[in-house]
């Protein structure tokens, strides 16, 4: 057993002695589409950028960790003077209001990416993201969560040159206001309840088009 052991031991340092490991630095920017699930707003348009490192352990797989900036939130339209239908619209036309909620994230992303062929690509991995900004007060709303958990997946294609172009879809986990949606309890005569519903659990979403170019090592 031991020397089976060893044997293993000896063989992966052969491996890793003989890899070959490249690192790749970049960076990339990008439009955020981003909404809020289970909501009234709309989708909002708005902007990320960052810096990734590449870590190529083979040509088909690399891991690669990314600092962004993601600007991301929801948009929502309200119609005044609807209220009094008695009103002419012609004295008195209807007055169109926009509001933009947003969060600003600054996002770790460990992402996994598959090369096939001359240069397409699929990623998928997690991004831990920290709040740095919103605007939900000036709306009256309470402040959000400071960190959400999101699934990052996409595909991409990437010229000889460095320059690439992607296309992800991230999806959070968390709660937006944190809401404890499995809360429950006890009713004075020892009956059991539980306040889940789904339905009013807020998540971020967002469909990210993005530039990125990665730096040839020497």
């Amino acid at each position: 057993m031991k020397k089976t052991l060893f044997l293993c031991c000896l063989a992966f340092v052969a491996l890793a002695a003989n890899a070959q490991v490249s690192i790749q630095p970049g960076v990339r920017g990008g439009i955020n589409f981003s909404k809020l699930t289970n909501s009234d707003a709309d989708m909002k348009t708005d902007f990320f950028v960052g810096g990734s490192i590449a870590i190529k352990f083979t040509k088909f797989y690399a891991l690669q960790p990314e600092l962004t900036y993601s600007r991301q939130g929801a948009k929502a339209t309200d119609y005044y003077n609807a209220l009094v239908p008695e009103f002419d619209p012609m004295f008195y036309p209807e007055r169109k209001v926009e509001r933009k909620y947003s969060l600003d994230y600054l996002s770790l992303g460990i992402i996994n990416k598959f090369t096939f062929g001359p240069g397409f690509q699929v990623m998928v991995g997690p991004s831990f993201d920290f709040k740095v900004a919103d605007n939900f007060d000036s709306y009256g709303y309470g402040s959000p969560q400071d960190f959400d958990l999101s699934l990052v997946a996409g595909v991409g294609f990437v010229l000889k040159n460095g320059l690439g172009f992607d296309l992800r879809f991230k999806q959070g986990l968390v709660d937006v206001y944190g809401y404890d949606r499995f809360n429950t309890y006890y009713d004075q005569y020892g009956n059991y309840y539980n306040n889940y519903n789904v339905d009013d659990i807020v998540l971020n979403q967002v469909i990210q088009v993005g530039v990125s170019y990665s730096f040839k090592m020497k």
